[in-house]
């Protein structure tokens, strides 16, 4: 339940088999984080109605943020919202399988992502346990990234692998559907941006955790 953790320790566990020196001292600077900050408290707050809560899924992704591999990170982040409601349900921070040319490549995989493993499996759960007719709202910080999910294609990407040509495919199929609404989110305000980089500044820090 500590959701500012996750991608420090994910970086960490790549490394197990090539654990080097530089390993020894992110661990020791990670410890150092988590030894001050045992208070911190993951709050999540329910304020009306079950009936009048949606479900919303943030998804992030950095570039080339894999020093050794050039490979990104997708962040998702998932939550419960309404007029008077926050409640996060879950948070991944997880390395591509396969590297990006662009940040919009990098958008692209994250978002399938999100959708394909998080945002949609839910959906279900939620007719059951929330409404029968539940809406999934899908926040993106890259407005470039927004508009080939809706035209489903974008001339000055022609050179796209097979991999990223099925994820732009399929996201443009996904955001035809009545049950998902596709949003654009400042980044001020994207939930998964602390799960795909480190932060040197600390007030920035702050904000992210405060998200």
């Amino acid at each position: 339940a500590r959701f500012d953790l996750l991608c420090a320790v994910a970086r960490l566990a790549q490394k197990i088999s090539k654990w080097t020196r530089a390993c020894d001292l992110a661990l020791h600077r990670l410890m150092s984080y988590i030894h001050p900050t045992l208070d911190y408290r993951m709050v999540g707050c329910v304020g009306e109605d079950i009936r009048n809560v949606q479900v919303h899924v943030y998804a992030d992704a950095d570039f080339a943020g894999d020093p050794s591999t050039k490979r990104s990170t997708t962040g998702v982040h998932m939550s419960l919202r309404g007029d008077f409601t926050c409640f996060p349900i879950s948070g991944q921070s997880k390395r591509h399988e396969c590297v990006s040319h662009s940040t919009l490549e990098a958008e692209i995989v994250a978002a399938d992502f999100s959708l394909r493993m998080m945002g949609l499996p839910i959906l279900d759960l939620c007719e059951v346990v929330l409404r029968p007719d539940p809406t999934l709202y899908f926040h993106e910080d890259n407005q470039a990234m927004i508009a080939v999910c809706r035209s489903g294609r974008n001339p000055t990407m022609r050179h796209l692998h097979r991999t990223h040509r099925v994820s732009i495919d399929w996201l443009h199929e996904v955001c035809q559907r009545d049950d998902v609404v596709l949003l654009y989110e400042v980044s001020d305000r994207q939930f998964a941006d602390i799960f795909t980089k480190a932060f040197a500044n600390p007030e920035k820090w702050r904000h992210v955790c405060e998200l």
